[in-house]
């Protein structure tokens, strides 16, 4: 971001927003032993906290998916639950911290999964990778409410009839959940980075999303790209990507990069990630098979130095919530 000169009520309010993302990352240190005993199918030996220092990677068994939902109709505190709805709300997780909101509400990610989690894929295994897999393996570690719509195989998540359905979501979840509204983030990966690109850019979204991070994806037409002007873009993709080229994520960066950026916006930031893994750490368990780089999203949701209590070895996470609607 650039540095201008402000008026004090400025600094003051810049000052003030700084207090709440600190107060927020604060949360990541607290002592939480165990989540509310009533999300079902849990086991209390998984819902121990990590010792301190202990890394993403080394946190809790991989040889199983204990962490995948629970199916249910509403949210449940310090757990991630599968729900079904009705009408015009798409399935979706849903994962609401432990403890009290901030005093402005809870920030919230909304994320895009992959196309192998599209449905009839069973919708817990929205949670196979990504934030909802950080939030069910440590849910008392994330300060977000975690919203992961899943979408049908024969559909993209910027098609109209997915579209509105995420919007729905957002919707009912901003009203009648304690929610900051000025701290919506969209991310996803691969499809779901793609969705991540074209529902940002897409006119309706307008104002909707306080940053976003697409990871593996691409902007489709690249024209839109003065839509995403006054938003905080982190993209990240692979340059060994086997499956999504990164001709994708340069050209959709180039575009927005090429356009007048709002200060809030600033520029766009951009991984370009030489070596990029080909698997994440629950592929072996879920049988899914090794692909050439195109698991960049390892750097983006929990890079290799990420410790599992501590926020700020997380940088996307603290990039997002250095960012709000109400912010200059």
């Amino acid at each position: 971001m650039h540095k201008e000169h402000r008026s004090d009520s400025a600094s003051t309010s810049t000052r003030q927003r700084k207090s709440r993302s600190h107060a927020i990352a604060g949360f990541a240190s607290a002592v939480l032993i165990l989540i509310a005993s009533s999300s079902p199918g849990w086991s209390q030996t998984w819902l121990k906290m990590p010792e301190a220092g202990t890394k993403y990677a080394e946190a809790g068994n991989w040889s199983s998916l204990w962490w995948l939902p629970e199916p249910g109709i509403a949210h449940v505190k310090g757990a991630q639950v599968a729900v079904t709805p009705e009408a015009s709300i798409p399935p979706h997780l849903i994962f609401v911290p432990p403890g009290d909101p901030p005093a402005d509400g809870w920030p919230m990610i909304v994320f895009l999964h992959g196309q192998g989690e599209s449905s009839p894929s069973p919708l817990p295994r929205v949670a196979l990778q990504g934030p909802p897999q950080h939030a069910g393996r440590h849910p008392t570690s994330l300060p977000f409410v975690v919203v992961s719509p899943q979408k049908p195989m024969r559909l993209q998540f910027y098609d109209d009839e997915v579209a509105a359905g995420i919007k729905s979501l957002i919707t009912h979840y901003t009203t009648t959940l304690s929610l900051d509204k000025q701290r919506v983030y969209l991310t996803g990966l691969s499809q779901g980075g793609i969705g991540t690109w074209n529902l940002a850019s897409d006119p309706t979204f307008a104002n909707m999303f306080a940053a976003i991070a697409p990871v593996c994806g691409g902007m489709r037409p690249l024209s839109r790209a003065a839509q995403l002007n006054t938003t905080p873009i982190f993209a990240f993709h692979g340059e060994n990507d086997s499956i999504l080229p990164v001709s994708l994520s340069d050209a959709s960066v180039q575009a927005c990069s090429s356009e007048t950026r709002s200060r809030r916006a600033g520029k766009v930031k951009y991984e370009r990630i030489a070596d990029a893994p080909g698997f994440d750490y629950s592929w072996s368990a879920a049988g899914i098979p090794y692909m050439e780089g195109h698991a960049s999203w390892m750097n983006a949701y929990y890079p290799k130095e990420s410790v599992v209590e501590e926020l700020a070895t997380f940088p996307l996470y603290t990039w997002l919530l250095a960012h709000s609607l109400g912010s200059d």
